[in-house]
């Protein structure tokens, strides 16, 4: 049990870590955010999702206190903070063109919702072209967090500290 806290508090804290580069380093806020989205699912695999909800609620909780910019927060809580539990729940026996499709249904309910919230305090442009460009960006970054996981499973996870479930 010991070894399961410390695993998740140290996961936690790569997460943080991460999301506090975003008050020093002012370009580049999405990618990382989308770095610091990769950890949940490291506790999702190794704990399951009822850990993984734990852990995203600390997450967004430590982030609100941590980050300077709260539009950031606003993005990393609705998006990258949770779209490791959205990926969990998507991917479980469904053809890859049912879960493509549901997480693209996913990506732009939460472009929306999020345009209507940060509306009032940044100009967020809507055009076309940029919300393809968004959804293309969406499954390469989904692709990318997939070959993420792969890597975790077949090299990372063995060279780690064994967790007895």
């Amino acid at each position: 049990m010991s070894k399961k806290v410390a695993y998740g508090g140290i996961l936690l804290a790569v997460n943080i870590i991460l999301l506090l580069f975003l008050n020093i380093i002012p370009t580049n806020t999405l990618l990382i955010m989308g770095l610091a989205s990769l950890p949940i699912s490291i506790v999702i695999m190794e704990f399951g999702p009822k850990s993984g909800v734990a852990f995203y609620i600390a997450s967004i909780v430590l982030g609100f206190i941590v980050m300077t910019n709260k539009s950031h927060w606003v993005i990393y809580v609705f998006t990258f903070g949770v779209y490791g539990l959205i990926k969990y729940i998507i991917e479980r026996d469904l053809p890859v063109y049912v879960e493509i499709l549901l997480k693209l249904v996913f990506a732009n309910i939460v472009l929306v919702f999020l345009y209507f919230i940060l509306k009032p305090f940044l100009y967020i442009p809507v055009k076309l072209g940029l919300i393809a460009m968004f959804e293309v960006v969406f499954i390469l970054y989904d692709y990318m967090y997939s070959s993420f996981i792969d890597y975790y499973n077949n090299k990372l996870k063995n060279k780690l500290i064994k967790i007895e479930k």
